[in-house]
């Protein structure tokens, strides 16, 4: 559901149970938050169609390594709602929730929100003009929705015409938010834990083929050989480097794959040195 700009999942499971400020802001209604030039379709009356949004760079990594956001009619300003002290030029914390004709576009979590807005560290421009940002966040605290499915309608609707919205736990917009996001978050863990394991799988049958073709159906320890279907199913493959260790992003070489018996296989875990076959080929011979 969600296009992460990087996710973090566990900080965020019990939120609504301690005291926690949140602003809801209405932003431009337009399909991607990247930074691309898109036409804009008015909402409140602020902005003009086919004017590029001040919030077209919302969920654009800056050279600083940050996020910068910018909030409607320089909303968000008053720091003493959302838990600072008087005099404060900055808070952090806060839960930032973007909507455009109700529906939810996307979100950042632990955001610093300034008293006075500051300019885009990249000098970004909409059209001819500066942006300055409300909110900055970390890139792994900022979430966004594709557009094809921001169907989520905030419920109930909060009341009035508003730029922004100041909120706290207690409030009906924020409990609906935090169930949403909650759920959203789980969906988000499970599709990563199944697109790894099928990925793993993928790898593994891929090593597989490549061990066997350049190396045959031989142990390389123990030199046990069978070329029949069923005896040839004790081979497997064994990855010299550790298959955990990164595995998604490691290019599949076959000098980093050995063919080994079930019984060599395992008991090559046992060893020190996972890559060195020669080893415990040498510790067998030795007993």
């Amino acid at each position: 559901m969600y296009i992460r700009l990087a996710p973090r999942f566990k900080r965020d499971i019990n939120l609504w149970n301690e005291k926690m400020a949140y602003l809801l802001a209405r932003v431009e209604n337009f399909p991607r938050f990247d930074g691309e030039s898109l036409t804009a379709k008015p909402v409140m009356g602020y902005g003009q169609s086919g004017k590029p949004p001040h919030e077209v760079h919302n969920f654009s990594l800056s050279s600083d390594g940050f996020i910068y956001g910018y909030l409607p009619k320089e909303g968000g300003g008053d720091l003493a709602r959302l838990g600072g002290h008087r005099g404060a030029t900055e808070v952090s914390g806060v839960t930032v929730i973007f909507i455009s004709s109700g529906a939810l576009c996307g979100y950042y979590r632990n955001a610093t929100v300034f008293s006075i807005p500051v300019r885009h560290p990249d000098g970004l421009m909409a059209g001819e003009s500066e942006i300055y940002c409300r909110v900055r966040v970390a890139p792994e605290d900022a979430y966004l929705i594709p557009a094809d499915r921001r169907d989520y309608v905030m419920q109930p609707k909060p009341a009035g015409m508003f730029p922004v919205l100041y909120g706290e736990n207690g409030s009906p917009w924020v409990k609906w938010f935090e169930n949403l996001a909650t759920v959203s978050r789980q969906n988000i863990v499970n599709e990563r834990k199944r697109r790894k394991w099928t990925k793993a799988v993928e790898r593994s049958s891929k090593s597989r083929e490549k061990a066997l073709t350049k190396y045959g159906f031989k142990c390389e320890c123990c030199g046990a050989s069978y070329k029949d279907h069923v005896r040839a199913a004790m081979f497997e493959v064994h990855h010299k480097v550790p298959y955990s260790e990164n595995f998604e992003a490691r290019p599949l070489r076959v000098s980093d794959l050995a063919v080994l018996c079930a019984n060599c296989h395992r008991m090559i875990h046992r060893m020190p040195d996972l890559a060195d076959v020669k080893a415990l080929k040498d510790y067998l011979v030795s007993d």
